[in-house]
Protein backbone atom coordinates (compact mmCIF):
# COMPACT_ATOMS: atom_id res chain seq x y z
CA UNK A 1 0.00 0.00 0.00
CA UNK A 2 0.67 3.62 -0.43
CA UNK A 3 0.87 5.69 2.28
CA UNK A 4 1.21 9.37 2.39
CA UNK A 5 2.99 11.78 4.62
CA UNK A 6 1.42 15.32 4.18
CA UNK A 7 2.88 18.51 5.05
CA UNK A 8 4.29 21.83 3.37
CA UNK A 9 7.10 21.81 0.67
CA UNK A 10 9.25 24.67 1.82
CA UNK A 11 9.74 24.16 5.49
CA UNK A 12 10.28 20.60 7.15
CA UNK A 13 8.17 20.76 10.42
CA UNK A 14 9.26 18.28 13.18
CA UNK A 15 11.60 16.07 10.29
CA UNK A 16 12.69 13.68 13.03
CA UNK A 17 9.13 12.61 13.00
CA UNK A 18 8.76 12.67 9.69
CA UNK A 19 11.37 10.13 9.44
CA UNK A 20 9.64 8.02 12.07
CA UNK A 21 6.85 7.76 10.04
CA UNK A 22 8.86 7.38 6.63
CA UNK A 23 10.78 4.13 8.55
CA UNK A 24 8.17 2.42 9.99
CA UNK A 25 5.83 2.26 6.87
CA UNK A 26 8.67 0.74 5.03
CA UNK A 27 9.47 -1.53 7.68
CA UNK A 28 5.64 -2.70 7.78
CA UNK A 29 6.00 -3.53 4.55
CA UNK A 30 4.36 -0.70 2.65
CA UNK A 31 5.11 2.42 0.29
CA UNK A 32 6.25 5.99 1.48
CA UNK A 33 4.66 8.73 -0.76
CA UNK A 34 5.53 12.38 0.28
CA UNK A 35 2.31 14.86 -0.44
CA UNK A 36 2.68 18.62 -0.28
CA UNK A 37 0.20 20.48 0.58
CA UNK A 38 1.56 23.92 -1.26
CA UNK A 39 2.62 22.05 -4.70
CA UNK A 40 -0.81 20.43 -5.01
CA UNK A 41 -3.99 21.00 -7.40
CA UNK A 42 -7.24 20.04 -6.88
CA UNK A 43 -9.14 19.20 -9.80
CA UNK A 44 -13.22 19.06 -10.16
CA UNK A 45 -15.57 18.05 -12.59
CA UNK A 46 -18.83 16.55 -12.92
CA UNK A 47 -18.76 13.84 -10.29
CA UNK A 48 -14.85 13.69 -9.85
CA UNK A 49 -12.54 14.65 -7.40
CA UNK A 50 -9.20 14.39 -8.12
CA UNK A 51 -6.23 15.58 -6.69
CA UNK A 52 -2.48 16.53 -8.30
CA UNK A 53 1.23 17.88 -7.27
CA UNK A 54 3.72 19.21 -9.39
CA UNK A 55 7.06 17.19 -9.07
CA UNK A 56 8.97 19.19 -11.42
CA UNK A 57 8.43 22.93 -13.84
CA UNK A 58 5.42 21.98 -15.73
CA UNK A 59 5.12 18.38 -14.74
CA UNK A 60 2.33 17.13 -12.07
CA UNK A 61 1.24 13.75 -10.88
CA UNK A 62 -1.78 12.70 -9.17
CA UNK A 63 -2.42 12.10 -5.59
CA UNK A 64 -2.83 8.62 -5.71
CA UNK A 65 -2.66 6.56 -1.90
CA UNK A 66 -4.36 4.26 0.64
CA UNK A 67 -3.48 6.19 3.62
CA UNK A 68 -2.05 8.85 4.48
CA UNK A 69 -0.99 11.26 8.05
CA UNK A 70 -1.49 14.85 8.00
CA UNK A 71 1.86 16.65 9.83
CA UNK A 72 1.35 20.12 9.15
CA UNK A 73 -0.43 22.53 6.75
CA UNK A 74 2.77 24.78 7.05
CA UNK A 75 3.62 28.65 8.32
CA UNK A 76 0.28 30.52 7.23
CA UNK A 77 0.31 34.09 5.95
CA UNK A 78 -3.20 34.50 4.55
CA UNK A 79 -6.45 32.95 5.17
CA UNK A 80 -7.18 31.61 1.98
CA UNK A 81 -4.04 30.15 1.80
CA UNK A 82 -4.63 28.20 5.04
CA UNK A 83 -8.35 27.59 3.86
CA UNK A 84 -6.73 25.77 0.14
CA UNK A 85 -4.67 24.00 2.25
CA UNK A 86 -7.41 22.56 4.13
CA UNK A 87 -9.37 21.44 1.44
CA UNK A 88 -6.56 20.04 -0.03
CA UNK A 89 -6.27 17.77 2.79
CA UNK A 90 -10.29 17.49 2.76
CA UNK A 91 -10.07 16.50 -1.08
CA UNK A 92 -7.63 13.50 -0.47
CA UNK A 93 -10.28 12.64 2.07
CA UNK A 94 -13.47 12.93 -0.71
CA UNK A 95 -11.69 10.53 -2.90
CA UNK A 96 -11.91 7.64 -0.38
CA UNK A 97 -8.64 8.13 1.20
CA UNK A 98 -8.13 7.96 5.14
CA UNK A 99 -6.22 10.65 6.65
CA UNK A 100 -5.33 10.91 10.46
CA UNK A 101 -5.70 13.64 11.69
CA UNK A 102 -8.91 14.22 9.43
CA UNK A 103 -8.58 17.84 7.82
CA UNK A 104 -11.40 19.36 10.00
CA UNK A 105 -10.91 18.02 13.17
CA UNK A 106 -6.89 19.02 12.85
CA UNK A 107 -8.08 21.99 12.18
CA UNK A 108 -10.56 22.33 15.21
CA UNK A 109 -7.98 20.58 17.87
CA UNK A 110 -5.10 22.51 16.23
CA UNK A 111 -7.45 25.57 17.78
CA UNK A 112 -6.90 26.09 20.89
CA UNK A 113 -10.45 28.22 21.85
CA UNK A 114 -11.78 25.85 19.36
CA UNK A 115 -10.40 22.71 21.24
CA UNK A 116 -11.35 24.28 24.39
CA UNK A 117 -14.62 25.09 23.68
CA UNK A 118 -15.59 21.89 22.74
CA UNK A 119 -14.55 20.01 25.88
CA UNK A 120 -15.87 22.46 28.40
CA UNK A 121 -19.17 22.36 26.47
CA UNK A 122 -18.76 18.27 27.01
CA UNK A 123 -18.16 18.46 30.96
CA UNK A 124 -14.20 18.02 30.22
CA UNK A 125 -11.87 20.30 32.89
CA UNK A 126 -10.21 22.78 31.34
CA UNK A 127 -8.57 26.45 32.74
CA UNK A 128 -11.04 29.38 33.27
CA UNK A 129 -10.78 30.95 29.55
CA UNK A 130 -11.63 34.27 27.91
CA UNK A 131 -10.91 35.02 24.35
CA UNK A 132 -11.49 38.30 22.64
CA UNK A 133 -10.70 41.01 19.95
CA UNK A 134 -11.17 43.83 22.66
CA UNK A 135 -8.67 44.36 24.52
CA UNK A 136 -10.59 45.48 27.28
CA UNK A 137 -12.55 42.52 27.73
CA UNK A 138 -8.95 40.69 27.97
CA UNK A 139 -7.96 43.50 30.36
CA UNK A 140 -10.87 42.10 32.68
CA UNK A 141 -10.03 39.13 32.76
CA UNK A 142 -6.72 39.45 33.49
CA UNK A 143 -7.74 41.35 36.91
CA UNK A 144 -10.16 38.69 37.48
CA UNK A 145 -7.92 35.93 37.05
CA UNK A 146 -5.37 38.09 39.60
CA UNK A 147 -2.75 35.68 37.34
CA UNK A 148 -3.21 34.80 33.89
CA UNK A 149 -1.31 32.90 30.24
CA UNK A 150 -2.03 35.06 27.22
CA UNK A 151 -1.41 33.05 24.57
CA UNK A 152 -1.66 32.29 20.33
CA UNK A 153 -4.87 30.74 19.18
CA UNK A 154 -2.02 28.53 17.21
CA UNK A 155 0.88 29.02 19.00
CA UNK A 156 3.20 25.68 19.45
CA UNK A 157 6.31 24.61 21.66
CA UNK A 158 5.63 27.86 24.47
CA UNK A 159 6.90 30.10 22.26
CA UNK A 160 5.16 33.63 22.45
CA UNK A 161 3.41 32.73 25.51
CA UNK A 162 3.13 35.18 28.33
CA UNK A 163 2.66 35.27 32.01
CA UNK A 164 1.23 38.51 33.72
CA UNK A 165 -0.19 39.50 36.84
CA UNK A 166 -0.61 43.13 35.97
CA UNK A 167 -3.25 44.02 33.40
CA UNK A 168 -1.40 47.10 32.57
CA UNK A 169 1.50 45.16 31.55
CA UNK A 170 -1.03 42.79 29.83
CA UNK A 171 -2.49 46.00 27.79
CA UNK A 172 1.17 46.04 26.16
CA UNK A 173 0.70 42.67 25.12
CA UNK A 174 -2.71 42.96 24.17
CA UNK A 175 -1.80 45.97 21.97
CA UNK A 176 0.83 44.15 20.35
CA UNK A 177 -1.43 41.54 19.41
CA UNK A 178 -3.85 44.08 18.05
CA UNK A 179 -1.71 45.59 15.70
CA UNK A 180 -0.96 41.96 13.87
CA UNK A 181 -4.94 41.55 13.95
CA UNK A 182 -4.83 38.74 16.49
CA UNK A 183 -7.37 38.21 19.72
CA UNK A 184 -6.25 37.91 22.55
CA UNK A 185 -6.92 34.44 24.46
CA UNK A 186 -6.21 34.77 28.32
CA UNK A 187 -6.09 31.89 30.68
CA UNK A 188 -6.16 31.37 34.58
CA UNK A 189 -2.64 30.78 35.65
CA UNK A 190 -2.44 27.18 37.27
CA UNK A 191 -0.27 26.11 40.18
CA UNK A 192 0.59 23.02 39.25
CA UNK A 193 1.87 19.96 41.36
CA UNK A 194 5.58 18.82 40.60
CA UNK A 195 5.91 22.48 38.32
CA UNK A 196 4.98 20.19 35.48
CA UNK A 197 2.44 18.58 33.41
CA UNK A 198 1.77 15.12 31.92
CA UNK A 199 1.67 14.54 28.15
CA UNK A 200 -0.47 11.02 27.16
CA UNK A 201 -0.06 10.09 23.85
CA UNK A 202 -3.28 8.58 22.66
CA UNK A 203 -3.29 6.50 19.01
CA UNK A 204 -6.44 4.92 17.80
CA UNK A 205 -8.67 5.23 21.23
CA UNK A 206 -5.26 3.51 23.15
CA UNK A 207 -3.05 5.24 25.64
CA UNK A 208 0.16 4.02 23.90
CA UNK A 209 2.25 6.02 26.96
CA UNK A 210 2.97 9.34 28.90
CA UNK A 211 5.26 11.25 30.38
CA UNK A 212 5.79 14.19 33.02
CA UNK A 213 7.72 17.41 31.78
CA UNK A 214 9.00 18.92 34.59
CA UNK A 215 9.79 22.73 33.90
CA UNK A 216 12.79 24.61 34.70
CA UNK A 217 10.85 27.63 34.86
CA UNK A 218 7.15 27.96 35.05
CA UNK A 219 6.61 26.53 31.03
CA UNK A 220 6.65 22.86 30.75
CA UNK A 221 7.09 22.52 26.83
CA UNK A 222 9.86 19.93 26.34
CA UNK A 223 11.36 23.09 23.50
CA UNK A 224 11.84 25.39 26.48
CA UNK A 225 13.95 23.12 28.51
CA UNK A 226 11.55 20.95 30.63
CA UNK A 227 12.67 17.26 31.30
CA UNK A 228 10.48 14.65 30.16
CA UNK A 229 9.83 11.88 32.33
CA UNK A 230 8.34 8.51 32.04
CA UNK A 231 5.03 8.17 34.01
CA UNK A 232 2.59 5.53 34.53
CA UNK A 233 -0.86 7.71 34.28
CA UNK A 234 -3.25 7.05 36.43
CA UNK A 235 -6.78 5.67 35.30
CA UNK A 236 -8.28 9.61 35.65
CA UNK A 237 -5.84 10.60 33.46
CA UNK A 238 -5.92 8.28 30.49
CA UNK A 239 -10.02 8.37 30.64
CA UNK A 240 -9.33 12.56 30.33
CA UNK A 241 -7.66 11.94 27.19
CA UNK A 242 -8.90 9.24 25.74
CA UNK A 243 -12.34 11.27 26.26
CA UNK A 244 -10.51 14.00 24.89
CA UNK A 245 -9.75 12.63 21.65
CA UNK A 246 -13.10 10.67 21.38
CA UNK A 247 -14.87 14.41 21.54
CA UNK A 248 -12.84 15.68 18.95
CA UNK A 249 -12.42 12.91 16.66
CA UNK A 250 -8.68 12.82 16.96
CA UNK A 251 -7.17 9.25 15.62
CA UNK A 252 -3.90 10.35 17.40
CA UNK A 253 -2.94 13.43 19.69
CA UNK A 254 -0.84 14.09 22.40
CA UNK A 255 -3.06 15.83 24.93
CA UNK A 256 -1.49 18.31 27.91
CA UNK A 257 -3.39 18.02 31.41
CA UNK A 258 -2.18 19.53 34.69
CA UNK A 259 -2.45 18.44 38.31
CA UNK A 260 -3.58 21.07 40.44
CA UNK A 261 -5.04 21.12 44.13
CA UNK A 262 -7.99 21.74 42.46
CA UNK A 263 -7.90 18.50 40.34
CA UNK A 264 -6.80 17.74 36.62
CA UNK A 265 -7.09 20.28 33.76
CA UNK A 266 -7.02 19.94 30.17
CA UNK A 267 -4.48 22.43 29.08
CA UNK A 268 -4.05 22.23 25.23
CA UNK A 269 -4.28 18.76 22.51
CA UNK A 270 -2.00 18.68 19.87
CA UNK A 271 -2.95 16.94 16.75
CA UNK A 272 0.51 16.87 15.32
CA UNK A 273 2.46 16.16 18.29
CA UNK A 274 6.44 16.32 18.10
CA UNK A 275 7.44 12.78 20.05
CA UNK A 276 11.17 12.75 20.13
CA UNK A 277 11.30 13.62 23.83
CA UNK A 278 8.46 11.14 24.51
CA UNK A 279 9.93 8.43 22.87
CA UNK A 280 13.48 8.99 24.54
CA UNK A 281 11.96 8.95 28.18
CA UNK A 282 9.61 5.95 27.68
CA UNK A 283 11.50 4.33 24.81
CA UNK A 284 8.10 4.26 22.67
CA UNK A 285 7.87 5.36 18.98
CA UNK A 286 4.58 6.46 18.06
CA UNK A 287 5.02 6.39 14.44
CA UNK A 288 4.66 2.56 14.52
CA UNK A 289 1.34 2.78 16.16
CA UNK A 290 -0.32 5.74 13.75
CA UNK A 291 0.83 3.88 10.86
CA UNK A 292 -0.66 0.57 12.17
CA UNK A 293 -3.98 2.49 12.92
CA UNK A 294 -3.63 3.93 9.16
CA UNK A 295 -3.64 0.43 7.76
CA UNK A 296 -6.19 -1.27 9.65
CA UNK A 297 -8.71 1.73 9.15
CA UNK A 298 -7.74 0.81 5.02
CA UNK A 299 -8.14 -2.72 5.36
CA UNK A 300 -11.61 -2.04 6.93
Amino acid sequence: MDIGIIRPYEVEFNQPDIEDLEQAIRELGHRVKRVYVNMASVRLSKGSVSVYQAIGRGVREPVLIDGGVLRHLGLIRDFEQLLHRVWVVRAIEIMGVYVVNSAMNWLVASDKLAALMILAKNGLPVPETESSENMFMAYDAVKRFNEAVVKELRGSMGYGVFKVNDPDVAMNIFSHLLNFSKPMYVQKFLEKKGNGDYRVVVVGGQVIGSIFRRGIGWKSNVAQGAKPEAVKPSAELSELALKTCEVLGLGYAGVDIAETNDGYFILEVNPSMSWQGFKEATGINPARHIINHVINNIKR
